[in-house]
């Protein structure tokens, strides 16, 4: 019995002067996550979906002459309608550093998904960052000397606006002239 008592003691003695086994000793390191800049791959989805198939004829109605005036720019329009969506171009011969374009997409693209998986050129970049205009998910594009905003209106409409001037914070101003789009299509 003595025997067995010593052969046990010495095990003790032995596993409490022994070291941890590896695998305690170490801290697990997390593995890094590259955060890639831009806009997330999978689109938000659109709560509340809009239909602007009222505006595909009449483009320039998306932002209206009273609207465009009380920002202080051109009455001037230049609409079009082509197969796959329908624009309006605002400008002035007057001061060419000022100009804007809405452009409706209606052929059933979700161009506001392609963009999020980065399948059209355009929306592809870092500096490109997700946004809500009116409720709606949308996409700001800043840019040297304009700024886009996309807006996801269904997963069959989408409308951008372009918008240049370097007087004032042109995205902020694109942000403002969609806001108001988004409004005008709610009616």
């Amino acid at each position: 019995m003595k025997q067995i008592l010593m052969g046990i003691t010495t095990l003790l003695l032995l596993a409490a002067c022994s070291e941890p086994p590896q695998a305690d000793r170490t801290t697990a390191t997390p593995t890094p996550t590259r955060i890639r800049p831009g806009i997330p791959t999978i689109p938000p989805p659109i709560p509340r979906p809009l239909d602007a198939s009222k505006f595909r004829d009449r483009p320039c109605d998306l932002f209206t002459d009273e609207q465009a005036a009380a920002l202080g720019y051109p009455l001037e329009k230049r609409p079009g309608v082509v197969p796959e969506e329908s624009y309006c171009v605002r400008d002035s011969l007057a001061d060419v550093t000022v100009d804007y374009s809405i452009w409706y997409r209606h052929d059933g693209t979700d161009l506001f998904a392609l963009a999020h998986r980065r399948e059209t050129g355009e929306w592809i970049g870092d500096a490109s960052v997700s946004i809500t205009v009116e409720g709606q998910p949308a996409i700001k594009r800043p840019g040297a000397e304009h700024c886009a905003v996309l807006i996801g209106l269904s997963t069959t409409e989408s409308i951008k606006i372009y918008f240049q001037d370097k007087k004032v914070d042109f995205c902020d101003r694109a942000v403002r002239i969609a806001e108001d789009v988004v409004r005008n299509v709610r009616g």
